[in-house]
C-alpha cells in the first residue's frame, strides 16, 4: 500500500505542469562629485548626488508565459549617495513602478513610468542628461520661487519634454513597440486626486487659489528614428490643469561621424507650468568627441526663452564636461557648466538657496529670491553601474 501511495506521488509530480520562474535582476547607479559653484550671491561647496546620471538601485524581472507572451516588471528608487536620503520623502519607488504584458506587438503596463519626453530629452542631449547639461538645465523650473497656500507647497514645474520627474507619470497605461529602427512609444496618466489649483500670476509675482477641481490628465507620443549614425524623433506632451493645460512638442537629431557626433534639439510650451499665455522655446545644440580608445569630450550650448504678454526673458547655458571609461561599469568625470539668466529666471547648475514666503490676508503669496543671476557649476566625480 506504502508503495502505491509513493509511485502515485512521483506520478503526480511527474505529471504536473511545468511553471515558468520570473528572473528578476538587481540593478542600479551610484553616482557622486566633488563641486564648487555659486548662483548669484550664494555658494555652494561639497559633495553631489547624480553628476552623470541619477543615482538609484532596481529591480526588474520577467516570466515566459508561452505563445510569445511575457510578463514584466520594474520598480525603481531614486536616491541621494551624498546623504542616503531617498530622492522623494515618503515616496518608496519614484523613478519607476510598473507591471505589464509583453509580445511581438510591443509592450503595454500599468503603473508609474517615463512619459516619451523622458527619453527624446537625454537622447538628443550630448551629455546624456548630465547635471551640468544646457538641455537638462534649462527643461528645469524657470523659478525656483515657491509659494505655501493653506499649508501646500506651489512650485513652478518647467517643461514636462525633460530627464527628470516631470516625465515620470503616476497612475498610467503605457505602450512601447520598435519594429525595423522604429520605435513607437504612447503613454495616458489618468493623473491623481483632482483637487483645487493654484494659478501664478508673473507679473504680480503672485499664486492664487481656484476654486474648480482640476483635472490633471495627461498623454503623450513619442517616434523615434535609428539607422546606422542616424536618429531622429519627435514627441509631444499635454498634461490638463484646471488654470491652462500645458502642451509641448520636441524634435531631435544626432548624427554619428565617427571622429565626431553631432546632436540638436527644439522644443515649444504653451502655457508653460500652467500659466496661461507662458509659453517656452527651447534649442541646444551639442557634439561628443572620443578622445582614445575610453574618453569623450562633451561640449554643449543652449538657449530657452520664455515669453508672457509679450514680455521675455531668456537663459543661456554652456557646458563642457571630459568622461572615461575606467571599465564597463566605472565612468570618471569632470565638467563646468555656466547659465546666465535674464531678470525673472532662476536657471541653473548650482544651487540657487532658499525662497522667503510671505502670505497676506487674501491667500495670496509672493516670493523674495534673487533672480536674474548667473549661475556657475565644476564638478569632478565618478559612476559607478550595477
Amino acid at each position: 500500500m506504502q508503495k502505491k501511495l509513493i509511485a502515485l506521488a512521483v506520478a503526480g509530480l511527474v505529471s504536473a505542469p511545468a511553471f515558468a520562474q520570473s528572473n528578476v535582476t538587481v540593478y542600479g547607479i551610484a553616482d557622486a562629485y566633488l563641486g564648487f559653484g555659486s548662483h548669484g550671491d550664494n555658494d555652494f561647496q561639497g559633495v553631489g548626488s547624480a553628476g552623470l546620471s541619477g543615482s538609484r538601485i532596481g529591480f526588474k524581472g520577467a516570466e515566459d508565459l508561452g505563445n510569445g507572451l511575457k510578463a514584466v516588471f520594474t520598480i525603481e528608487q531614486g536616491f541621494s549617495i551624498d546623504t542616503g536620503l531617498e530622492t522623494t520623502d515618503g515616496n518608496a519607488f519614484q523613478r519607476q513602478a510598473f507591471v505589464g504584458l509583453g509580445g511581438s506587438f510591443g509592450t503595454v503596463s500599468l503603473g508609474r513610468q517615463y512619459a516619451p519626453g523622458y527619453h527624446s530629452s537625454a537622447a538628443y542631449d550630448a551629455f546624456g542628461a548630465a547635471a551640468i547639461s544646457p538641455a537638462a538645465i534649462l527643461v528645469g523650473a524657470p523659478n525656483a520661487s515657491k509659494g505655501v497656500i493653506d499649508g501646500e507647497t506651489l512650485a513652478f514645474s518647467g517643461l514636462s519634454i525633460a530627464p527628470n520627474s516631470a516625465a515620470r507619470w503616476d497612475n498610467s497605461v503605457a505602450y512601447t513597440g520598435s519594429f525595423s529602427g522604429l520605435t513607437a512609444r504612447a503613454i495616458y496618466s489618468f493623473g491623481g486626486v483632482e483637487t483645487n489649483k493654484y494659478k501664478y500670476d508673473p507679473i504680480a509675482d503672485e499664486v492664487s487659489r481656484s476654486q474648480k477641481p482640476g483635472d490633471d490628465d495627461a498623454f503623450g507620443l513619442g517616434l523615434e528614428y535609428a539607422n546606422g549614425p542616424l536618429a531622429v524623433g519627435v514627441t509631444y506632451h499635454q498634461i490638463k490643469n484646471n488654470a491652462a493645460d500645458q502642451k509641448e512638442w520636441l524634435v531631435g537629431a544626432s548624427y554619428d561621424f565617427s571622429v565626431v557626433k553631432l546632436l540638436a534639439s527644439y522644443q515649444q510650451a504653451d502655457n508653460t507650468s500652467f500659466v496661461d499665455d507662458l509659453d517656452a522655446d527651447l534649442w541646444q545644440v551639442g557634439v561628443v568627441v572620443p578622445v582614445g580608445a575610453a574618453g569623450n569630450v562633451h561640449l554643449g550650448y543652449g538657449e530657452v526663452e520664455y515669453d508672457f504678454e509679450g514680455e521675455s526673458s531668456k537663459a543661456k547655458s554652456i557646458g563642457l564636461a571630459y568622461t572615461h571609461a575606467m571599465s564597463k561599469r566605472t565612468t570618471a568625470y569632470v565638467g563646468y557648466n555656466y547659465t546666465d539668466n535674464d531678470d525673472g529666471l532662476t536657471l541653473g547648475a548650482a544651487p540657487v538657496g532658499t525662497a522667503d514666503i510671505n502670505i497676506d490676508a487674501n491667500n495670496k503669496g509672493t516670493v523674495a529670491i534673487e533672480d536674474g543671476e548667473k549661475s556657475k557649476m565644476f564638478v569632478v566625480g565618478v559612476r559607478h553601474t550595477f
